[in-house]
């Protein structure tokens, strides 16, 4: 129970590229901060830098992230 909610679910069908193996990889979808979004970065000079401390300027992104069971490395897809 603890390895589906920290890596998710098993996908049968994927190989890991590390140690090749099919069936023991976990794939988990996750938002993941990606750098400085510059809509943000603007209303923070338009606010004085006031809008910062509420929302930082880091924008988030929808990744998957992988898991092999077999030999526990973890990648990014």
């Amino acid at each position: 129970m603890i390895k589906l909610l920290e890596y998710g679910v098993v996908k049968p069908k994927v190989s890991c590229p590390h140690c090749n193996t099919v069936g023991n990889v976990r794939i988990k979808r996750t938002s993941q901060k990606a750098g400085v979004s510059g809509g943000k970065l603007a209303g923070a000079i338009l606010t004085g830098g006031i809008s910062i401390l509420a929302t930082g300027l880091s924008r988030k992104e929808i990744v998957n992230l992988a898991h092999c069971d077999n030999c526990t490395v973890s990648w990014q897809l």
